[in-house]
């Protein structure tokens, strides 16, 4: 059998995960975050994201340094959890069949949203157009991972470009009090930070990624340093990209455009520099875009690899090419069922990925972490989390938060995955002590 090929270093890595956190997240979700909070008090959302993000991402790089290899989340948690990890990582894998073609059609559906402002006819078929992107990212990804971390680092300089416009056109108009959320009235009647748990979601969702590096462990170059440097490097870099673009945002836009916009930063760069600079630009918004979707698909079509080599999954998902040594039918997978999901709404789809995500891995994996910790305290870590127990309590405490949040949507949504993935667990175990009786 072909194996996997370390191509992958420091730079290439970066980009990987850099790419992926922003995406179409922050161009769509602005006027979301905004509404849940009635306003300017959506900042603290972002802040809080970031924070869990950082936290949460210093636990991923402990385990990833500790126990390097592709699937990520799915190899920690089977280590982490002793008898129970084959259980609890499969249940992984299973959420994964379900949340990661999710990921990929949110960002398919925020890249046709704005398509339209590009190609005003394309409006008419969100749907069909995202569709059509899924598919070509489907195929573009079917070729050796060299070739793809060259073409990474072209997207990467089309995603920090893109950024560096749309934060250099509003510095010279950011004001100071777009950070002090506290101050910010609210405009839709509401109380407090009421809506803090629908914003806090749209918020983490567009952070997620971070952890995509771990997905490529196999194909990385010196594992236990580089993904924990890509790790840190790309949540601090994105974390403060953010802050300072949506306060930009909030320093033009009227606060009521900003709330309801479906292209918002459109609408900010039109006001800015005019509305055909704003069509040229948001064909740089595209961009990042299917950066993000190419990305995300290359990660998770490694995670459903990783686990069919270990015989945790369906054998045929180990299967890579026999001369480009990608694994084909992982990246076919993901896009056929990413394509099927893109006519789905997109709120829907951002509060089902999260609802689905949250216990399993995000919440398991700190707790495993922690248990590893305790259960082989000599265990060389060449990353070691900063602060620790911090990181883990914080990042623990939010997640818990956007769990039970009343505002969250879909709360149920992760526990009827678990219970199938558990089922369907026991079921297999069953049959295959059947056949060998």
């Amino acid at each position: 059998m072909s194996e996997l090929r370390r191509d992958i270093g420091l730079w290439r890595g970066i980009a990987l995960n850099m790419i992926d956190m922003v995406g179409i997240g922050p161009f769509i979700t602005i006027p979301l975050i905004l509404a849940a909070m009635g306003g300017g008090r959506g900042m603290l959302a972002w802040i809080l994201g970031g924070l869990l993000a950082i936290s949460d991402g210093l636990v991923t790089a402990e385990l990833s340094a500790e126990i390097p290899g592709s699937g990520g989340s799915y190899v920690f948690l089977r280590h982490a959890y002793g008898k129970a990890g084959r259980l609890i990582s499969f249940l992984f894998l299973f959420q994964i069949l379900i949340s990661a073609p999710l990921s990929m059609a949110s960002g398919c559906i925020g890249f046709a949203s704005y398509l339209k402002v590009v190609i005003p006819a394309a409006g008419n078929h969100i749907g069909l157009s995202a569709t059509v992107v899924c598919i070509v990212t489907m195929l573009l990804l079917l070729r050796r991972i060299e070739s793809i971390g060259k073409f990474s680092i072209l997207l990467w300089a089309g995603v920090l470009a893109t950024l560096a416009i749309v934060i250099g056109a509003g510095l010279p108009h950011l004001k100071l009090a777009a950070f002090e959320f506290w101050r910010a009235p609210r405009l839709d009647g509401g109380i407090g930070y009421a809506g803090l748990g629908a914003a806090l979601i749209y918020a983490v969702y567009d952070y997620l990624g971070y952890y995509n590096i771990c997905y490529i462990g196999d194909e990385v170059r010196e594992p236990t340093r580089t993904i924990p440097r890509v790790i840190v490097i790309s949540i601090l870099t994105i974390g403060a990209i953010y802050l300072v673009m949506n306060a930009c945002l909030i320093s033009v836009l009227p606060m009521k455009v900003a709330m309801t916009s479906p292209s918002v930063v459109a609408d900010y760069l039109a006001a800015l520099l005019g509305k055909r600079a704003a069509q040229w630009i948001s064909i740089l918004i595209l961009w990042t875009a299917f950066a993000s979707i190419f990305s995300l698909m290359l990660g998770y079509s490694r995670i459903l690899y990783a686990a069919a080599r270990d015989g945790n999954f369906f054998g045929i998902f180990a299967k890579l090419h026999a001369t480009e040594a990608y694994p084909y039918v992982s990246i076919l997978f993901l896009g056929c069922v990413a394509a099927a999901f893109c006519s789905l709404s997109l709120k829907n789809v951002l509060q089902a990925i999260l609802s689905i995500r949250a216990v399993i891995p995000f919440m398991a994996q700190i707790i495993g972490a922690v248990i590893l910790r305790r259960r082989e305290p000599d265990r060389p870590r060449p990353f070691r989390m900063w602060l620790y127990p911090l990181p883990a309590i914080v990042a623990l405490g939010l997640w818990s938060y956007i769990v039970i949040s009343p505002q969250k949507g879909l709360r149920v949504g992760g526990l009827y995955v678990i219970a199938a993935g558990t089922l369907f667990y026991v079921v297999r175990g069953w049959l295959e002590r059947r056949k060998t009786a």
